[in-house]
């Protein structure tokens, strides 16, 4: 098969484009590994035994170590400066509008330590409010941080799009233990919050990307030689 003499400018720009093509393959393939490994943590983490105090957390790595444990943990709760996070509820025909998920701080029996309990989500001015010395069962996990397209926080509002820890304690009045934990349990009719079910899905869909990225470039490169061949006659 003989080729036309390539053209500077289709040839730069297939060339600029299979490189780029190529890495974010390349890095959707870097993304799989770093997934499947935090998979293979969760897996690990929910097979030890439910924790039923918290640690001393002096540092990130500590608490890393004890994301998706299960805890049963006793204390109050303090309703008065719940958090109200934006987010999408499961449950159909409820809208993000009517409602919160609410980030209520508990304020541990053993130290006095406080942390956030993600309740669930509660359409606005349903939500159940227990008192006294409660015991809570969830599950640990890592607080979501901001996203490049999300909006900021607005504390002023008490409406929060992703848990900034520190602005978080500076609304409250009180330090906050940087981890969240998510309240598990089973839904019942017309009683709200409604709890997470238990069950931890991460999407793991780097390999169907990093597939698309690099056939793509395939594509173009096979597309820019049959342009440049030279017909038989």
């Amino acid at each position: 098969m003989q080729l036309r003499r390539f053209q500077l400018i289709p040839l730069l720009f297939i060339i600029a484009s299979t490189l780029l093509l190529c890495g974010l393959g390349t890095w959707q393939l870097q993304r799989l590994q770093w997934k499947n490994t935090m998979l293979a943590q969760i897996e690990q983490s929910q097979k030890e035994p439910a924790l039923g105090s918290l640690p001393q957390l002096e540092n990130q790595a500590a608490i890393d170590a004890l994301t998706f444990r299960n805890v049963t943990l006793s204390g109050q709760f303090l309703h008065d400066k719940t958090l109200h996070m934006v987010g999408r509820p499961k449950e159909a025909g409820i809208g993000t509008a009517s409602g919160f998920f609410l980030l209520t701080p508990f304020k541990l029996d053993d130290d006095g330590r406080i942390i956030l309990v993600n309740r669930g989500f509660s359409l606005v001015g349903k939500e159940t409010k227990p008192e006294g010395v409660q015991t809570v069962t969830g599950v640990i996990r890592p607080t979501r941080t901001k996203r490049y397209f999300a909006p900021e926080n607005k504390p002023e509002k008490n409406v929060w799009f992703y848990e900034d820890v520190r602005a978080m304690s500076t609304a409250i009045g009180s330090e906050i233990t940087p981890i969240i934990i998510e309240a598990t349990g089973k839904k019942e009719k017309d009683v709200y919050p409604i709890p997470n079910d238990g069950r931890i899905a991460v999407r793991n869909d780097h390999l169907y990307y990093a597939i698309t990225w690099f056939s793509i470039a395939i594509i173009g490169i096979v597309m820019f030689i049959i342009y440049h061949r030279k017909s038989r006659s």
